[in-house]
């Protein structure tokens, strides 16, 4: 593959200019489009972040670590919460602003690295991506990882070209920072650290002074997490993050299993779960695998191997600790875990569109060029468009019947004074309603106020105990909420409630007064 001869740009800068248009407006259009039902389960993990955030704005200051999410997050977009509100819709809408913040960041590091042409490039294979897709629109907190990652990349490439002290020291700064982030960037420092030794080698313009000031910037962002650790030890030793990479005596083949999996997971077969990815299907649609090979290719190439570093480096390390989930090999490979490397993927895409888009104009002229770069992206587009919006909404529970929005809404109809029961739980696909969903879903008091009961217990005297008016909410597959109340089956009249779909959500009784 020659790349000797630059690959001249694309068209000229007003071509370039409607193509980052195009691609914003695509951007949003992807990110905002049926939000609000799309994902619609509001499941476990989003409410941590709910609960995270509610009590940052109640003056709490928490810091620590609730399973594998750490405090960064929730005190990134708690400000954003207060405009966008603390309810489902306002997590995603978070996410979506923290994704954006991911595009422009990616953008500034491909036309650092290259030119404006990669750059756009780089932003349109982003912008529709439905890997970073997935995460921009689900309320969770991973979002913020891939943000981590470029930031500091831009800053040592940035570094490289100016005496200034302030990019490697704030560099240092944010890398840190990934301790109080998720596990998966707990290796953000130590990897950016080899990345700019790297970059120091193949003569980028670091020096021994940026790798000093980095180490400096690495240590005092660091000091949070003593503070992190001391609230919560238990953490970092036996608890969920600690657990996650004891692999028994047969560490070394299920580690070596996982790195194959994690290898293979850009072209051939993904993340099996359904909330972070379209079930098994590789990280990247076919075409932009295919680009991502050939641009791997380009950046080991002699022009461009002095850069290569910046890329190829975080690329391949920071998919390390994916790989050391060795208790769960079953969880390899993980679209969450490796979503830091994301933008670096998409760079190495748009290289490859990159490069064939530039061998096009220099032997077939730029109208050529630009037809064959339109008709590439529009591929990816729409593929990943239908990945998104058809085969992951699909594989969601209940073909993404959001039976705790279902629940909510029917919740917020009854009178302010109602008292709300749900016997049992999480008796649709894959364990939803989720009772914590129901109630931070922004219903009115009675959701507020839902109480969980148990079918195992729940006998008739505790049905007359109950407090009136109520409804008494569980799974539609039940005549009654349990088998205790035989003996009292006469005294109500159990009500079949749908999805507007026509899936069965719930069954309700209403108790009122006397």
């Amino acid at each position: 593959m020659d790349v000797q001869a630059e690959p001249g740009r694309v068209a000229d800068e007003r071509w370039l200019g409607r193509l980052t248009c195009l691609a914003i407006v695509v951007a949003l259009l992807l990110r905002l489009v049926r939000l609000a039902v799309l994902p619609g389960e509001m499941y476990g993990d989003i409410t941590i972040v709910w609960e995270y955030v509610h009590r940052i704005r109640g003056g709490e200051w928490p810091m620590y670590f609730d399973l594998s999410s750490g405090p960064l997050y929730h005190y990134l977009i708690a400000p954003i919460t207060l405009v966008a509100g603390l309810d489902f819709t306002g997590l995603k809408i978070a996410s979506v602003l923290v994704s954006l913040g991911v595009l422009a960041v990616t953008y500034v590091l491909a036309r650092q690295l290259v030119d404006r042409s990669l750059a756009v490039m780089t932003l349109c294979i982003s912008s529709v991506s439905s890997w970073l897709l997935v995460f921009s629109r689900l309320g969770n907190s991973q979002i913020v990882t891939p943000l981590l990652t470029v930031a500091v990349l831009v800053l040592l490439v940035r570094a490289a070209r100016t005496p200034e002290w302030w990019p490697p020291a704030l560099a240092g700064v944010i890398a840190a920072t990934g301790l109080l982030a998720y596990p998966q960037t707990f290796v953000l420092a130590p990897v950016m650290f080899v990345t700019l030794l790297c970059m120091w080698a193949t003569g980028t313009g670091i020096g021994r002074r940026h790798v000093l000031v980095f180490a400096g910037g690495v240590g005092l962002g660091s000091l949070l997490l003593v503070v992190v650790m001391h609230r919560s030890p238990v953490d970092f030793s036996n608890g969920y993050v600690g657990a996650k990479f004891d692999g028994g005596s047969d560490w070394l083949s299920t580690g070596l299993g996982n790195v194959w999996r994690s290898a293979l997971a850009f072209n051939w077969r993904g993340d099996r779960g359904f909330r972070s990815n379209p079930v098994q299907q590789p990280h990247l649609d076919l075409l932009s695998g295919f680009l991502m090979l050939i641009g791997i290719v380009v950046w080991l190439q002699p022009a461009r191997r002095r850069w290569a570093p910046v890329v190829l480096v975080p690329f391949v390390l920071l998919q390390v600790p994916a790989a050391l989930v060795l208790a769960n090999p079953a969880d390899v490979p993980s679209a969450s875990r490796t979503l830091l490397v994301a933008p670096l993927a998409y760079l190495l895409v748009a290289t490859g569109l990159w490069w064939i888009v530039g061998e096009l104009r220099r032997q077939r002229g730029a109208r050529v060029a630009v037809a064959m770069c339109v008709a590439l992206l529009s591929v990816v587009t729409v593929t990943n468009t239908r990945r998104y919006f058809v085969d992951y909404a699909d594989g969601l529970p209940n073909h993404n019947t959001p039976f705790g929005r279902v629940i909510a809404d029917y919740l917020e109809g009854q009178p302010d004074e109602t008292h709300a029961f749900v016997v049992g739980c999480c008796w649709g696909e894959w364990g939803q309603p989720e009772p914590k969903g129901i109630r931070y879903l922004d219903a009115n008091a009675a959701a507020n106020g839902l109480v969980e009961l148990s079918a195992e217990t729940f006998d008739c005297a505790a049905l007359h105990a109950l407090p009136r008016p109520a409804v008494l909410i569980w799974s539609p597959s039940d005549d009654r909420p349990s088998s205790l109340l035989d003996d009292c089956a006469g005294e109500f009249s159990p009500e079949l409630r749908y999805a507007p779909n026509g899936t069965e959500v719930f069954r309700v009784i209403s108790l009122p007064n006397g």
